[in-house]
């Protein structure tokens, strides 16, 4: 995964816009990219993209190779942490949602619970998280919405459940969603993301997990 080319000109965005940290590969079919737009039409979009196949830590289809190099990964996800960070500094006072499909993600659960103040809100899109991440109180009450398909062959339910699981005892305000289908976003989770990126900051969801 690299980092996209950014635009520095704050001053061309509304001062009050939000600002959203995509990690996929955007494109102008893009169904993700596409509800971002429409539902935030004046966010500034810092796009993190794929890499190949060989630094693509969830790639793998089987379970038994899908632990990337946690070594790697993790100068890769410090190397993020960085990034994001200033540019949360540059945009100070902005709300700040984090959006993740696939291994995205996986990217973006790793930066969540390294850093659960980098972001106000984190969408986690069929990630593949296939280690148990270490707990962090600062998780608590952070709206994190998690999907996956119930016939994933590489992001097996199990695992998402697990993760799940693991926020709920992280105190996280998450909702989960889990579509019939197997690795595709189905119609049922464009309608939770739009609902979730559409929620006031600060709404407590009733129907919180755990």
């Amino acid at each position: 995964m690299t980092i996209s080319r950014f635009d520095e000109q704050v001053e061309q965005f509304r001062h009050d816009a939000p600002i959203v940290f995509a990690f996929y590969d955007p494109g102008p079919d893009d169904p993700v990219a596409g509800l971002i737009a429409s539902i935030l039409p004046d966010a500034q979009v810092f796009s993190f993209n794929k890499g190949t196949r060989d630094t693509d830590p969830a790639r793998p289809s089987r379970i038994s190779d899908a632990m990337p190099d946690m070594q790697a990964f993790a100068v890769h996800v410090e190397d993020l942490t960085n990034v994001i960070t200033d540019k949360r500094r540059l945009y100070d006072g902005r709300t700040a949602y984090g959006i993740g499909y696939t291994t995205g993600a996986t990217v973006l659960t790793a930066l969540l619970v390294k850093r659960p103040d980098l972001f106000d809100r984190a969408a986690l899109l069929h990630p593949l998280v296939a280690w148990t991440p270490p707990g962090n109180a600062g998780l608590a009450g952070k709206p994190v919405l998690v999907t996956g398909g119930q016939d994933d062959p590489a992001r097996p339910l199990a695992l998402i459940e697990r993760l799940v699981d693991y926020l709920a005892g992280q105190k996280a305000d998450v909702r989960a969603l889990y579509n019939r289908g197997t690795h595709e976003i189905g119609r049922e989770e464009m309608m939770a993301l739009r609902e979730f990126l559409e929620e006031p900051i600060g709404r407590r969801d009733a129907s919180r997990v755990g």
